[in-house]
């Protein structure tokens, strides 16, 4: 899964270190400026043309503008979204790359998120102490995760 928010900070870097606008990074590559705006922020990846246009232009590789020899080792525990795209860090705790205290982080988690973590803890994907979690779930989540150990 690739984290846009990273991917946005390397464009804005590369762009910014090779002294283009967002105007000029634009007409490069036959967006808009809003476009190129949207993939620094996060809000959506570039297509394979630009990206492969970009490689060219500043010459680097496909892996470099999407992040993916980097590291998942700079979350913060007190704000773990901090840098990242929401679903790259609940799609990584998951997955097992990133480990964190899951009931210390519950409250950053929006109710769906907290239901992700939930339902990977019910699948085993997630080993939690469940005497702590449930702590720090509502009593919703608390009848849904008693619920589905007793199946």
């Amino acid at each position: 899964m690739l984290d846009s928010k990273a991917v946005g900070n390397k464009i804005n870097k590369l762009r910014t270190d090779n002294n283009y606008s967002q105007d000029k990074m634009a007409e490069k590559l036959f967006v808009t400026r809003q476009a190129i705006s949207k993939w620094e922020l996060g809000q959506s990846l570039p297509s394979i043309d630009s990206l492969l246009q970009m490689c060219q232009i500043f010459k680097v590789s496909f892996e470099e503008i999407l992040c993916l020899d980097e590291k998942i080792d700079d979350i913060d525990p007190n704000d773990i979204f901090k840098g990242h795209s929401r679903e790259y860090i609940i799609q990584n705790i998951i997955d097992r790359k990133i480990r964190l205290d899951i009931p210390e982080i519950m409250y950053q988690l929006s109710p769906a998120e907290r239901m992700m973590i939930i339902q990977a803890v019910n699948n085993k994907k997630l080993k939690v102490d469940h005497s702590s979690l449930l702590a720090h779930l509502s009593s919703e989540e608390r009848a849904f995760l008693v619920k589905r150990k007793e199946n």
